[in-house]
């Protein structure tokens, strides 16, 4: 059975087709054989008993009368007949009465079957004779007379046998006769097989051929192979429609295989792609950056070919995160993006190794080359505002910038300067670009300010350090009517008997609590000093400046602003509270939710460092007095167009009745022109300096005249030609 199964599928057909046919065909003429052997047989046997049955009754009267010459030619008669080859005719007591031809049983054995011979039968049948004995009996007479009865006869006198008489008859004819019929049908049966074989053949092959190219073309294609297509010629309908349904599948396959290839392929590079890149911005992520600085650095070793490395870091980035949440910061580093990439050359690279840090290297370029575009990034990134559910956000981009040009032995090394240069860049007041030193200062970073490290930023906003100063804001326009102006500045103690500004240091801060603890701090300071002086400063209105987590917890500010005030007796228009442009664009609404609540409790409200960009606030906002810096619009702009900017943010606010200060003037050649410009106040060191809050001396300085129409005003091309 075993080997069987290990039959091809042509040689399972064949046995499926033949073995039935062949044992079909044995049954079938094995049946007709044996039917017709004992047909000629039985053919035979009833002749020869027809022959005796005929005999007999012929043979009574030569019996009877004992004429011989009667009998021969009745032996004689029936020796004519075909196959008789011997007749013998005997009397009752088995006396041989006539015989012809050459008997070869009859003779030897008459005696023995005579007394057992009732009716005609076949006595003897071997491979060349037949046999056959009938008894002679006396015919029953029929009588005329109808009167005429024998009742003294015995009962079946007339059936009483009087003699035998035998026959024997060739077989030979029969044999042969047979011998035809078994020969016949094998010929027939054999032909049979033979036409069965060759149509099983036939059909063996017409199924073996397609499913064997089936077969191949299945193994093939388990072994890897596709596309494989297979010719549709299969006698049947039903191959063919399995061959073309293959090659419709293998077509299938090799496309879905091909898809598939693609899709893993794309899948791999992707995930290559996302191992080595950034998925916010798609720039290259650190392991990237770091390769490709490995082979920068190699390069250089190699040809001596120079390049630079920044670090920058994002200034003010997590306001807008703290402020609009990671949607607004995940935007807003995609455009920074964007805005890098269109500043940079082909050859260089960008990557962003951290949250809000990114690392150019800059190849083939000198250190004034690379500071040059570092710088055009910084400005780049200075100028654009994002803006996010109706608020207005400026950043800036602290710069550290270090050359690769052999000094420095090891990546580590040249990450660790960067490093350095960016903590510096940040450190200096951020918003600016520092090229690496690499002169150090034992246990710190040498670019840090009074030497303090990192974790010693805490300490600088300690109480102890800090300090107010006072700066007037002087009046332009004749016959000022209103309160004096006093701007009020917060310091920090530098230990060398001079002071720091403290801006970079309050936006660093962290924690929101005390960031605004800070701003009830200076207006308890104010409140505190000015409190004695009763009615001589009873005209003079303060202005504190304050922080981005004061203006988003304003009731929390206000409500400790109002206790402060009411311990101190100082009456609410006294106090002015001004928040820095860029702030105020970031959270438009809570600015107007504060400046409401300010306004009711009786304090003024002042906009600072407002640019053309930022223009929009003085019609949003209406605050009651706007400060314009000159500095700032002439270091963005240039004197002539700074200028000019100034001029129409001051008309505009005079067409909106918001009273304008020109803040932040350091040049004297300024100081004729503000008042022709539209400006009703004046401030900053070319106008007077700031000095502590308790020291009793004056500002230095000389405050401008009002205008009396004096020759003394000079033009902004005036001014640029005098410097």
């Amino acid at each position: 059975m075993i080997s069987l199964y290990r039959l091809s599928l042509k040689h399972r057909l064949l046995l499926v087709v033949l073995i039935p046919a062949a044992l079909l065909a044995v049954g079938i003429a094995g049946l007709f054989m044996a039917r017709s052997t004992d047909a000629a047989n039985d053919a035979l046997q009833q002749r020869a008993l027809a022959i005796v049955s005929f005999l007999a009754p012929a043979a009574e009267y030569g019996v009877i009368s004992g004429n011989r010459n009667n009998l021969m030619s009745l032996t004689q008669a029936v020796l004519d007949q075909r196959n008789v080859t011997a007749v013998t005719i005997h009397d009752e007591t088995g006396d041989l009465l006539a015989y012809g031809g050459h008997p070869k049983h009859i003779l030897n054995d008459a005696h023995h079957r005579l007394g057992h011979l009732d009716q005609a039968r076949i006595e003897i049948t071997d491979q060349d004779r037949l046999v056959a004995s009938a008894p002679v009996r006396i015919a029953p007479l029929q009588l005329s007379d109808p009167f005429a009865v024998n009742e003294d006869a015995p009962a079946g006198e007339e059936d009483r046998p009087i003699g035998w008489v035998h026959i024997e008859l060739d077989t030979s004819e029969l044999e042969s006769h047979k011998r035809e019929i078994v020969f016949t049908t094998l010929f027939f049966v054999l032909t049979g097989l033979a036409l069965t074989t060759v149509l099983a053949v036939r059909l063996a092959k017409s199924v073996d051929r397609p499913v064997g190219r089936l077969v191949s073309a299945v193994r093939r294609m388990s072994e890897g192979e596709l596309g494989i297509m297979i010719p549709e010629q299969a006698g049947s309908e039903e191959l063919r429609t399995l061959e073309h349904g293959f090659n419709k599948m293998s077509r299938s396959i090799a496309d879905a295989h091909h898809t598939l290839q693609a899709r893993v392929d794309e899948a791999t590079a992707q995930l290559a792609h996302q191992a080595m890149h950034d998925p916010l911005t798609g720039l290259p992520n650190r392991r990237a950056f770091e390769q490709a600085l490995e082979a920068t650095l190699a390069a250089s070793r190699r040809s001596g070919d120079q390049g630079a490395l920044c670090f920058m870091d994002l200034d003010r980035f997590k306001i807008v995160n703290d402020t609009c949440g990671h949607a607004a910061g995940d935007e807003l580093l995609r455009r920074i993006t964007a805005l890098i990439r269109q500043r940079l050359r082909v050859e260089d690279l960008i990557a962003r190794i951290g949250g809000d840090e990114f690392a150019l290297i800059l190849r083939g370029c000198d250190a004034d080359e690379a500071r040059g575009i570092a710088e055009s990034l910084r400005e780049a990134i200075a100028a654009f505002r994002f803006k996010w559910e109706g608020r207005r956000f400026s950043i800036g981009a602290s710069i550290g910038l270090v050359r690769l040009d052999g000094s420095l032995a090891t990546t580590s090394d040249v990450l660790v300067a960067a490093d350095l240069a960016c903590y510096a860049a940040k450190k200096g007041g951020r918003n600016r670009v520092m090229m690496h030193d690499s002169a150090r200062v034992a246990g710190r970073r040498s670019t840090d300010p009074r030497g303090f490290g990192h974790d010693d930023h805490a300490d600088l906003l300690a109480d102890e350090h800090l300090h107010i100063h006072r700066q007037t804001i002087h009046p332009l326009q004749p016959g000022h009517q209103g309160p004096q102006l006093v701007e009020i500045f917060l310091r920090i103690d530098d230990g060398q008997g001079g002071y720091l500004k403290t801006g970079e240091q309050l936006a660093s801060i962290e924690s929101d609590e005390r960031a605004i603890e800070i701003d009830l701090w200076v207006a308890n300071q104010v409140c505190r000093h000015y409190a004695p002086a009763g009615d001589d400063v009873a005209d003079t209105c303060f202005s504190l400046n304050l922080g981005r987590a004061s203006l988003m917890a304003g009731k929390h500010y206000l409500v400790g602003l109002q206790e402060t005030m009411s311990k101190y007796r100082i009456n609410p228009d006294r106090i002015m509270l001004e928040f820095r442009a860029a702030v105020a664009e970031q959270a438009p609404a809570e600015l107007e939710l504060f400046a409401t609540a300010a306004r009711a409790l009786g304090c003024r409200v002042a906009i600072e460092q407002l640019d053309g960009s930022s223009a929009g606030l003085l019609n949003s906002f209406a605050p009651d007095y706007v400060k314009i810096s000159m500095k700032s619009l002439i270091e963005a702009y240039g004197l002539e167009a700074g200028c000019n900017l100034a001029q129409a943010l001051c008309g505009m606010a005079k067409a909106l009745s918001i009273r304008s200060v020109a803040s932040e003037v350091e040049d004297p050649l300024l100081r004729g022109s503000l008042q022709d410009y539209g400006f009703d106040f004046a401030q900053g060191d070319a106008i007077s300096s700031s000095i502590p809050l308790d020291d009793p001396g004056v500002e230095t300085g000389e405050p401008p005249e009002p205008d009396t129409g004096a020759a003394h005003d000079v033009s902004p091309k005036d001014q640029e030609h005098k410097e």
